[in-house]
């Protein structure tokens, strides 16, 4: 789960256009993008030949380290999921598949025990052992490997090899919500002979990693580009990589990513900044995908970080949401590539899911114009007319920038006085660590996503005392209690039910105030073909499937 937000300029008429017109605006009204393929179509079409060399777009820069634990941002997790498997695979789907574990089954809430396959083994030719994957899993419980994924294992009390090729993990209290943390780069495997010799130089560029997936790291410059090769050692001869090497390119600005696409620098592209749509419609040497809504499992948010100032006030912070015209900046600011969002774990989370009804009414509760006369009243009977509110945002994202000024003339439109402040990356990725950086603002913006769709697991990690996003300290009994009953329940109807309940009290209290949610935007030339079209490309070995048409 982490935090960049597109780059993307907005021409100033649009913007103009926008922040006058804030509140007018209609929940039944639909973003602009036309879906060209359905959320039931999960890849593009299979890929069918080797290709010599596969070029990609890495994202908005390269890597911090080679090692999967280190940093839970794009480039890392569109990246390093083709080189360290985890110890489940996640499909285009999201359904969860064997992977290094051949099976896996939970004989009651609070073991999960795996069975490994014998066939599994290393780059450098050595078995996968149950050592390894313990070794493996553990790394997120040790401060000192300081894991981004290190709340996933807040309720493990123990992992143990039970067997030649088991490993069981236990749970403090009944958990059927983990195992999904097992198909992502939380459950990575890297051999432990190398990473104990490697010690604190593990994954630097210097020194690499040795795991197990279709693909190693063959060079990479820390800034520019990263080289792939095929692992000609790869255990799994169905899933072998069809590319002979994959380059990766970071690339921060739209118009340079839109130009390496359609000139054929780039054979694809994922997580595409919406400002590229309109050229890329356009290429006539490739394909732009553009997803219906709940095509991924990202949220746009404002997160309120501290309820000591005007935001400490539920009225303040219901008035701000029912005044943000969402489905006027999911058409205009987003270009139409976006949708409204009214709870943080939206369509994307669950409309795939068997208790999609109980989602589905749920959410429609939550539903609202805006309405900014109705939020100026309620602004005024909390006594918070005039009052100052301040919100932080990354200087660096013309997107952003331009979101929150949409705020600031929003919260001013019903009596707020609000203030923003752009802030170089590292003082906003501070916003994310540092209580005392926080401080400084009432709130801040976000885009944050959940590499799978659990609603629970979303919820919790921002509305629970121990959930790793949960900057601003709030909580709520009904809402612990409804969180752990979700998380120790097998039966998905029952668990969207309490999800539900939780989600009921955590929107009308509004801790994190949602605005859009992305829609999945997917480039790929006419040379390649097999990528994925949802977000299970996030630490995944996705690129292995794509080949020759």
């Amino acid at each position: 789960m982490r935090r960049r937000f597109p780059r993307a300029a907005l021409p100033i008429a649009a913007l103009a256009l926008l922040t006058s017109a804030c509140g007018g605006g209609s929940p039944a009204a639909k973003a602009a993008a036309r879906s060209n393929f359905s959320t039931t179509q999960v890849t593009t079409a299979p890929g069918k030949g080797p290709l010599t060399a596969l070029t990609w777009y890495g994202d908005y820069r390269a890597p911090y380290s080679e090692d999967p634990l280190k940093t839970a941002d794009y480039p890392e997790e569109t990246i390093l999921g083709n080189v360290c498997e985890s110890v489940l695979r996640t499909g285009a789907d999201y359904s969860l598949n064997p992977g290094i574990a051949s099976s896996w089954s939970q004989p009651d809430g609070e073991h999960l025990v795996l069975n490994l396959d014998p066939r599994a083994k290393f780059s450098d030719g050595h078995p996968v052992t149950p050592a390894d994957v313990v070794y493996s899993l553990a790394r997120n419980q040790n401060p000192a490997e300081a894991s981004n994924y290190a709340d996933s294992y807040n309720d493990v009390t123990s992992i143990k090899a039970t067997g030649a090729e088991q490993v069981t993990v236990t749970f403090s209290k009944p958990d059927y919500l983990f195992v999904r943390n097992l198909g992502i780069l939380a459950g990575a495997v890297v051999e432990k002979a190398f990473a104990v010799k490697a010690g604190t130089n593990f994954g630097n560029a210097g020194t690499g990693v040795v795991c197990s997936g279709p693909y190693t790291v063959a060079s990479f410059d820390g800034t520019n580009t990263m080289v792939l090769k095929r692992n000609p050692n790869y255990w799994d001869p169905s899933r072998a990589a069809k590319a002979a090497s994959l380059t990766f390119r970071f690339l921060s600005d739209p118009s340079a990513i839109a130009n390496a696409l359609t000139s054929g620098s780039l054979d694809g592209a994922f997580d595409l900044p919406p400002s590229t749509v309109s050229t890329l419609d356009k290429a006539s040497d490739g394909k732009l995908y553009v997803g219906a809504a709940g095509s991924t499992t990202q949220n746009i948010d404002l997160i309120v970080s501290q309820f000591t100032g005007t935001l400490g006030n539920v009225q303040v912070r219901q008035a701000l949401s029912m005044a943000i015209d969402r489905a006027g900046i999911a058409k205009t600011l987003f270009y139409g590539t976006a949708d409204p969002l009214y709870s943080v774990a939206g369509p994307g989370f669950w409309q795939t899911s068997p208790a999609e009804p109980i989602y589905a009414a749920a959410y429609q509760k939550l539903v609202q114009a805006p309405d900014v006369a109705a939020a100026t009243k309620l602004v005024q009977q909390a006594g918070a007319t005039g009052k100052a509110v301040s919100i932080g945002y990354a200087a660096d994202s013309p997107t952003q920038a331009q979101l929150a000024e949409v705020l600031q003339q929003t919260g001013d439109s019903i009596g707020l006085k609000v203030t923003i402040t752009g802030l170089p990356d590292q003082q906003y990725g501070n916003l994310f660590i540092d209580p005392k950086a926080r401080s400084a603002y009432d709130s801040f913006l976000t885009i944050n996503y959940l590499e799978f769709p659990e609603t629970a697991d979303m919820y919790m990690s921002y509305a629970t005392k121990g959930g790793v996003q949960n900057f601003n300290g709030w909580t709520d009994p009904t809402v612990e209690a409804d969180l752990v009953k979700a998380q120790g329940t097998q039966d998905v109807q029952q668990r969207a039910r309490y999800v539900t309940a939780a989600q009921a009290v955590i929107a009308q209290n509004l801790p994190w105030i949602p605005i859009v949610a992305p829609r999945a935007l997917v480039f790929q030339n006419k040379a390649v073909t097999g990528a994925p079209l949802t977000f299970s490309y996030m630490d995944n070995a996705w690129a292995a499937a794509v080949g020759a048409p």
